[in-house]
């Protein structure tokens, strides 16, 4: 005897119903978590818990925590739990709770939480997903790279590359072309990337497709079984790294690790040297070789790859975003532009590391970029042994997720009046000493913050002075307005393309 019809969809409907019947009372019990444990919480539902959807290509939270962020202010809380299926996290909504993780009880708070497969996709084991032993090692050695010195060491290499964008801007501007700016934005970031990462030019500006550029958008390109396979890495990661499963695609890995071993080689076999970032790594390695704790080629390969996907897509985006502020308030766009000019009668005509600093109006202008449009949407963190939460009898238990809602942070009205008005006079130095300063987040915060924030902003400010001091921008009408926001990503981006036209000047 069956319960089966002839009927398909109504087979099917049975076989979900039953399904959903046989395994309500385990999420049952998965639902009282929070309730058990005395936290403030939002009432989950069968059977995603708090998330909005299942399949999702995200690997962590989007724009999603938009809504738990304004629901648990308006209940008057300071954190609150919800649970994404039935795996509880916290979110932080009081910015006192963001310091003490991020910074005062960081020992508590030391990993991330991201996926990654040391044995079976061992480019995914980069600084920015290892935990705290590891993560301590690498960081420990890869920090003296990023010091000023070494900044200003790589400049002469960025000032350069940016003459290819402005060159191919100015054929733009000549033939009254529309310019997809966040295209030629990550043109100039991959070939900046590509020349202080992997020693090599990617020509991006050449009319052909550059290999490395194409890589870049690979790197997030989403289809076939990768969907299933970042489904369940997203949503049961420890199911998800016993199966094997990689973050990163077979053909970008075998890609990447080709393209530095093969400059590596190279440069050891023939004493060649240059000033950058790779050369900073075979040093390291080198250095380290007969340690106990030596710099591997695998963990150099992975450094690469992470400073490649945070440097030419955060810092595009970044620029991308101002740019369309800078378009649609020409006034801010004219005074950047004076600011610019100022400095460079300074110096000669000639952008220098020292003068680049000196932009102050424009870091104002990419602060409030940022905090509009934040690189990533949410920071995350883990419980890493229990903690006691201040002025609570409430403890978080180890392997907790901790989520920090920067995006909602950023354009909370208790810190930013009229938030989603772009104002870069919020960044000047009385205002910023007027804020808490846990309410703008664009690199993080901490022992774990963005370790290459000093070149994002370094090649950031290079590539809006150099086009601002040669062309003015407009918004094309081919533009479809306002620009929308994916909200299924933990890289913000726009789902329109920005459109622009230049002006020389």
């Amino acid at each position: 005897m069956t319960l089966l019809t002839e009927n398909p969809v109504h087979d099917l409907f049975l076989v979900v119903t039953t399904v959903l019947v046989l395994i309500y009372p385990f999420f049952h019990r998965s639902y009282q978590y929070w309730k058990n444990r005395n936290f403030p919480y939002l009432e989950p539902t069968f059977p995603l818990g708090n998330s909005p959807y299942l399949f999702t290509s995200t690997l962590g939270f989007g724009l999603d925590t938009v809504k738990y962020y304004d629901e648990m202010k308006k209940k008057g809380y300071k954190f609150g739990g919800i649970y994404t299926i039935t795996t509880p996290a916290l979110v932080l909504v009081d910015p006192d709770y963001v310091r003490d993780v991020l910074t005062k009880d960081f020992h508590h708070f030391v990993d991330r939480g991201h996926y990654h497969n040391e044995r079976d996709d061992p480019i995914s084991a980069h600084l920015f997903s290892l935990n705290e032993k590891k993560w301590r090692n690498i960081r420990t050695k890869l920090t003296p790279t990023f010091t000023s010195g070494k900044m200003k060491m790589m400049f002469h290499t960025v000032l350069e590359t940016s003459k290819y964008m402005t060159d191919a801007i100015e054929t733009c501007a000549l033939e009254r072309k529309d310019i997809d700016i966040r295209e030629f934005l990550s043109c100039f970031t991959t070939d900046v990337i590509g020349s202080c990462a992997f020693g090599i030019e990617c020509n991006s500006f050449k009319g052909t497709e550059a290999e490395f550029r194409h890589m870049g958008r690979e790197i997030f390109a989403v289809r076939g079984l990768r969907i299933l396979n970042l489904i369940l890495i997203s949503k049961m990661p420890r199911l998800a790294l016993k199966l094997g499963l990689k973050a990163i695609n077979d053909h970008v890995s075998k890609f990447f690790y080709e393209a530095v071993q093969k400059t590596v080689k190279y440069r050891e076999d023939n004493n060649f040297t240059r000033p950058d970032f790779l050369q900073l790594l075979i040093d390291i390695k080198n250095q380290t070789k007969d340690t106990e704790n030596p710099f591997t080629m695998d963990q150099l390969v992975s450094q690469v790859f992470v400073f490649f996907v945070a440097g030419f897509d955060t810092s595009s985006s970044t620029m991308n975003f101002a740019l369309y502020e800078l378009c649609k308030h020409q006034d801010v766009q004219d005074r950047v532009r004076e600011e610019v000019n100022e400095v460079l009668e300074r110096h000669g005509g000639q952008f220098t590391y020292e003068s680049i600093g000196e932009l102050k109006y424009l870091q104002q202008v990419i602060d409030e970029a940022q905090r509009l449009f934040p690189p990533l949407v949410v920071l995350t963190r883990v419980c890493v042994k229990d903690y006691k939460l201040r002025d609570t009898d409430l403890v978080l238990e180890k392997g907790t997720r901790v989520v920090i809602p920067l995006y909602s942070i950023h354009r909370d009205p208790e810190y930013y009046p009229e938030p989603d008005k772009f104002d870069p006079e919020r960044f000047n130095s009385e205002n910023k000493k007027s804020r808490h300063p846990f309410v703008h987040l664009p690199f993080g915060e901490g022992p774990r913050n963005c370790i290459g924030l000093r070149f994002g902003l370094m090649q950031s400010k290079i590539g809006l002075a150099t086009i601002l001091s040669k062309f003015r921008l407009r918004i094309s009408p081919k533009t479809d307005m306002p620009l929308r926001l994916h909200e299924g990503v933990l890289l913000l981006k726009s789902v329109n393309k920005l459109y622009v036209t230049a002006e020389k000047i």
